[in-house]
């Protein structure tokens, strides 16, 4: 399947350009297409092949991960709408549409974007059929691994004309990583089980991005063989466990009592969003773990 953008008028154009204008330029950052835009064509998370008749230039992000992954491109001036979820203090001017499963379609409409950025997978089928009966664009990424990250970054920076940026910001994600690696190499493993919340508690399984952190910053998943993502387990699947380290998510309640001979660290929202701050995020687990600062 292929998803065809439609052109925009001329004047919109016009007005995306030179809205972009000099900040991009000044930063030695800028979209490498605009001095000749020309058809983009990739195939997205969800399989699909998009053709944009020009890198875009009014993005609407519905996905956290994505909105920071543009600013850390340096291509925050492509940002004409954010989510509820979108909190950092950067991001508070952009106008929201709402979450980012179900948006305010109307709202969306409204900002005249020539892309959608938008989460795959079935949460929400309602979304991308009313953006194609529209006829706006829409491209799908997936972050729920560190690869992910990666490929998130390259769609994003090939369909605005940032892929120099994208490339760059991968490889320094993937050396700040690798030094968080080196930082805890040959230390003693930890048994770490990583608590979502709720009652009974939900933990993180294999396979995610969150295991893929935890596994860097020198720490094993005490629940790698859990069968799931991530999964509501019994106090009593706890307490056979034998774990030292009990990471807890942003707002996550805990009994520390199901495991008392754990340590319970509040990890915060380090590792909520799987985006370009991948590398602080670990560096927080290995300190937790370690105590292995970011240098």
């Amino acid at each position: 399947m292929t998803r065809t953008a439609k052109s925009v008028t001329p004047l919109l154009a016009l007005a995306a350009w030179l809205s972009l204008g000099c900040t991009a330029e000044e930063r030695g950052r800028g979209p490498e297409s605009d001095a000749t835009p020309s058809e983009v064509r990739l195939v997205d998370a969800a399989g699909v092949e998009l053709v944009l008749h020009r890198p875009a230039r009014r993005v609407v992000s519905l996905v956290p991960s994505a909105t920071e992954t543009l600013r850390a491109m340096g291509a925050a001036d492509v940002l004409v709408g954010r989510t509820d979820f979108d909190t950092a203090p950067w991001a508070a001017a952009l106008p929201s549409v709402g979450g980012g499963i179900e948006p305010n379609l109307e709202a969306l409409v409204a900002l005249e974007p020539d892309l959608i950025v938008r989460f795959a997978g079935e949460q929400d089928p309602r979304t991308p059929s009313r953006l194609d009966e529209l006829g706006v664009p829409h491209l799908a990424v997936r972050p729920d691994r560190i690869e992910d990250i990666y490929r998130t970054a390259r769609l994003l920076g090939d369909a605005t004309g940032y892929a120099a940026a994208a490339d760059a910001l991968v490889e320094t994600i993937r050396e700040g990583l690798a030094t968080v690696g080196s930082s805890v190499r040959g230390l003693p493993r930890v048994q770490v089980a990583y608590v979502l919340g709720g009652t009974p508690p939900w933990v993180a399984g294999p396979g995610t991005y969150i295991d893929e952190v935890v596994s860097l910053a020198g720490g094993d998943n005490a629940f790698a063989d859990l069968g799931a993502l991530y999964s509501a387990v019994s106090p009593e699947e706890l307490r056979a466990r034998d774990i030292e380290v009990v990471l807890l998510s942003a707002g996550a309640t805990y009994d520390r009592s199901l495991t008392p001979g754990a340590r319970v660290e509040v990890v915060g929202d380090a590792l909520e969003i799987p985006g370009p701050g991948v590398v602080d995020a670990a560096y927080r687990v290995a300190e937790l773990l370690h105590g292995r600062s970011q240098p």
